[in-house]
């Protein structure tokens, strides 16, 4: 049974502002002046490839904002707005198209939000035939959705298998009715639970579930309650996040009243029962905050070291190119990263002038590919092995990241790394500090500070 707890010195030492790592360089590096031309090029440089490619779709509809949200959304009511909405995705999934030639094959299909299941039976059946129209499902092609248990209906559910989708996600965040008034999200446990026996009835092979730690008037007590319920209900996943409170980003958050917010150990705590009440389930720790059943697609592939993670997610369908569709979506393809426009209006009208809605982009150099890809290691897979860089790129580990190496030694005397002849390696403990230990490692973070206004959430 596992009881370990988590040092609280160590948190309270390694508690601070830093990414995620969905990307490296992380998106706050990325340039305006990366522009159309650019992101076509990138496309174009792709299309000889014969991999298959990995598609987002950014839906970015919801019927009101949760307090607590960091995504890009738009609120309404009015009907005319997806429908505009959809023929635009139409237009910018034919000028994709168009560029990348004759590579049409998908690995991976991901409709975000928002609220993907906002849009109608209908309008799903449009967006996916403007999907399989220009691209090609493979039969093992692992497709997605986020779903919100309020609006989401059996025939919306029975219509997403018609289509193959075979993962589900399902926003939960907690159960308890304090916290979901406090956070302007009101969802029954009985919602939760229905939708959630629906899509296993209906096979969906896959169920992942959201929460997330650090909300108003969250109890170590209620939030174990959740746990537990989640754990009952057979999640194959379950992604613990942290909540960032930064209303100086999204004015929403100043809706939370932050006397009700919990303390950072109190915080701490409340991750803690998450943790030891997923593994002493049975779950495996992916990654710092998410966990998967051990037949999971997710833990096995750990277990043979051949994670991947990008803006979706953890993830065992590695693809060199991800195209996003969308409002403020963004893509990672030929050693570049492209994020389109996050304003509706401005995505929708540079769309309709048939032109891509690019807002900003980067050009990875030979350095960024490798910090990336050593990043990457230690965040997927927990170790990185120097034979890798040698193999790929041809570097020491010593030679090329030896100021980075003693910045290591910290860690290790902490019983949070260890290293050997051949590798370095993230300790059970460590993984909870994973992110941190990444950070050593990213060349951007070294030349400045976050100051008073973090551009990242909190470790911890």
């Amino acid at each position: 049974m596992y009881e370990q707890k988590i040092d609280r010195d160590l948190l309270k030492k390694y508690d601070r502002p830093g990414p995620r790592y969905t990307s490296y360089p992380t998106v706050p590096e990325w340039t305006d002046q990366f522009g159309p031309d650019d992101y076509i090029k990138a496309l174009e440089n792709s299309a000889s490839s014969d991999q298959a490619l990995s598609l987002y779709v950014h839906i970015p509809f919801c019927r009101a904002r949760c307090y607590y949200c960091g995504c890009n959304t738009c609120i309404t009511k009015d009907p005319d707005r997806p429908d505009n909405y959809l023929k635009l995705i139409d237009n910018e999934i034919k000028l994709v198209r168009k560029h990348l030639g004759k590579r049409n094959r998908l690995a991976q299909l991901h409709w975000g939000g928002g609220t993907p299941t906002y849009l109608s039976e209908d309008q799903m059946r449009r967006l996916f035939a403007s999907i399989t129209e220009n691209f090609t499902l493979d039969p093992n092609a692992e497709a997605a959705i986020e779903v919100d248990p309020r609006v989401t209906t059996p025939a919306q559910l029975r219509l997403l298998r018609e289509f193959s989708f075979n993962r589900i996600s399902l926003g939960v965040q907690d159960l308890n009715p304090d916290v979901q008034e406090a956070i302007g999200r009101h969802q029954t446990a009985e919602q939760t639970v229905e939708l959630f026996n629906l899509c296993r009835e209906l096979g969906f092979g896959g169920i992942n579930v959201d929460l997330i730690y650090g909300l108003p008037r969250q109890t170590t007590s209620e939030f174990a309650k959740t746990v537990d319920r989640i754990i009952a209900l057979g999640a194959d996943r379950v992604a613990v996040y942290s909540y960032a409170h930064l209303p100086r980003v999204m004015a929403h958050q100043k809706k939370i009243d932050e006397s009700t917010l919990p303390t950072t150990e109190k915080k701490f705590e409340l991750f803690e029962t998450a943790l030891i009440g997923f593994l002493n389930a049975g779950y495996v720790q992916i990654g710092m905050d998410h966990f998967a059943k051990p037949d999971d697609e997710l833990a096995r592939s750990l277990a043979e070291g051949k994670l991947h993670r990008n803006f979706m997610g953890y993830t065992t369908r590695f693809t060199d190119a991800m195209v996003g569709i969308g409002m403020s979506s963004i893509g990672d393809l030929d050693s570049t990263f492209v994020q389109n426009l996050s304003g509706i209006d401005s995505y929708m009208n540079a769309i309709a002038e048939n032109k891509p809605a690019t807002y900003r982009g980067l050009r990875l150099s030979e350095d960024d590919k490798i910090r990336r890809a050593t990043i990457l290691s230690l965040m997927c897979n927990f170790v990185l092995k120097y034979e890798m860089l040698e193999t790929e790129f041809g570097i020491s580990y010593g030679d090329y990241f030896s100021v980075e190496d003693s910045d290591l030694d910290e860690f290790i005397s902490d019983g949070l790394l260890e290293r050997t002849d051949t590798e370095v390696r993230v300790t059970p403990p460590g993984r909870v500090f994973v992110r941190n230990i990444a950070m050593v490692f990213d060349a951007y973070l070294r030349a400045k500070t976050d100051g008073e206004s973090p551009l990242f959430s909190r470790t911890i």
